[in-house]
């Protein structure tokens, strides 16, 4: 279940309570500042999980894993630019699901036809040793919207992620429809760039 707001004028808030997603049940709240005629957004957001039976059915499991204990919060802010030219940058700081600090920075390139492209890099304060080749995760992201293959408007896509390694470090919570990506396209200099499709 998700719940969307706007508390005050350039304020949008969302909570998100359930089976969040593959791996963890909880809940998830989040609030953006966004001024419609600014290509510069800030957030917040805070999460409380457990892990998911391995069965993907209803029950919880120990936040005990043998290698250490799953916290319970995590939670990012973050900083979004509309760089232009469909280019949208984000910086998040925080924890992330193994309890690791640190920071993700990524670039995306937004097509008119509502494809995607991106790539995005995460250090934490998980050694080196412990993480693996290159230390940090790296990766590529593709998001190709159901619109283009089915011919009719549609607003789902789907996103494959592209990683040279799977660790725990660096894990985000995988929330759906975070407020930036669900009103970015309604922001002035998105409908700017519109206007003269629309008078053609």
């Amino acid at each position: 279940m998700a719940h969307y707001g706007r508390p005050a004028e350039n304020i949008y808030s969302r909570v998100t309570a359930g089976y969040l997603e593959r791996m963890y049940a909880g809940v998830s709240g989040e609030v953006l500042w966004k001024p419609v005629e600014s290509r510069l957004g800030l957030g917040a957001e805070i999460n409380y999980v457990q892990p998911r039976d391995f069965d993907q059915q209803f029950g919880l499991r120990s936040r005990n894993t043998g290698t250490g204990v799953i916290p319970e919060w995590n939670g990012h802010v973050s900083a979004y630019l509309d760089m232009g030219y469909g280019f949208h940058g984000q910086l998040d700081v925080g924890r992330y699901l193994a309890g690791d600090w640190g920071a993700t920075v990524a670039l995306d390139r937004v097509f008119a036809n509502g494809w995607s492209i991106g790539a995005f890099a995460t250090k934490t304060n998980v050694s080196s040793d412990t993480f693996g080749e290159g230390s940090f995760d790296k990766g590529l992201r593709i998001t190709i919207p159901f619109a283009w293959g089915l011919g009719t408007a549609n607003k789902r896509s789907s996103t494959t992620t592209l990683r040279s390694l799977t660790r725990d470090g660096g894990a985000r919570l995988e929330v759906e429809d975070r407020l930036y990506e669900r009103i970015r396209d309604t922001q002035d200099p998105q409908l700017s760039r519109g206007w003269g499709k629309f008078w053609r």
